[in-house]
């Protein structure tokens, strides 16, 4: 069956809806950004009451390190984001689907990390963010996959060669979250070492890439 045309109504509607979609992304992550530095600890020694900005890193050394983690990936994924929407010139049902699920997965990632801090880096805690990282990556992944197979929803400036190497570039982290689940049940020092991994993805990855292209 011949796919039916989109009105020009719906071509309007649809871009719309996209670039709604990419402000209220761009909320949640601006929001996730500002609620990660209120989880910091107070600088002020318990013992004393006496302000010392080191109680941050001594006392919850672990935690800071946590927090560097979300931080980046966090900052990681919403430029990714906004290379991968950047890249569209509307959106549809699926797609938009897939992006508010990418936000479920993001708040789901924000409660594990109060999670973290309020039991102390249970496993439980480990587990969640690193699944819920896993999981914003991955859906990240398939919206822009979905959204390339669609010649509606990506601008006809972006090659396909640019829209392998922005797959590639987006894979890097939710492999290394997937990589660092087995560490949640170690420890928080080796979970927090694992996610070291994601330089040699993003290494392997890059080689491959250019490998591919180099022999077509």
């Amino acid at each position: 069956m011949a796919k039916k045309e989109r009105t020009e109504a719906q071509k309007e509607r649809d871009a719309r809806q996209l670039r709604r979609l990419q402000t209220l992304m761009d909320i949640v992550f601006g929001l996730l950004l500002f609620r990660l530095f209120t989880l910091l600890p107070h600088p002020i020694r318990p013992e004393t009451g006496q302000f010392d900005p080191l109680v941050i890193f001594t006392e919850s050394g672990e935690n800071f390190v946590m927090f560097v983690i979300g931080f980046v990936l966090i900052s990681i994924y919403w430029f990714q984001n906004n290379k991968t929407t950047g890249n569209l010139v509307s959106t549809d049902g699926k797609h938009a689907t897939l992006s508010i699920l990418q936000l479920a997965f993001l708040l789901i990632y924000f409660y594990s990390v109060r999670l973290d801090i309020e039991t102390d880096s249970d496993v439980l805690a480990l587990f969640m963010q690193s699944v819920s990282l896993a999981l914003v990556g991955f859906v990240g992944v398939a919206a822009w996959v979905y959204a390339s197979k669609r010649a509606e929803l990506v601008s006809e400036a972006v090659s396909a060669e640019e829209v392998d190497e922005l797959k590639i570039s987006i894979l890097s982290e939710p492999l290394a979250a997937a990589v660092t689940i087995p560490f949640a049940f170690i420890g928080p020092g080796l979970w927090n070492l694992s996610w070291l991994s994601v330089i040699v993805f993003g290494i392997f990855l890059k080689k491959r890439h250019k490998k591919k292209f180099e022999e077509k």
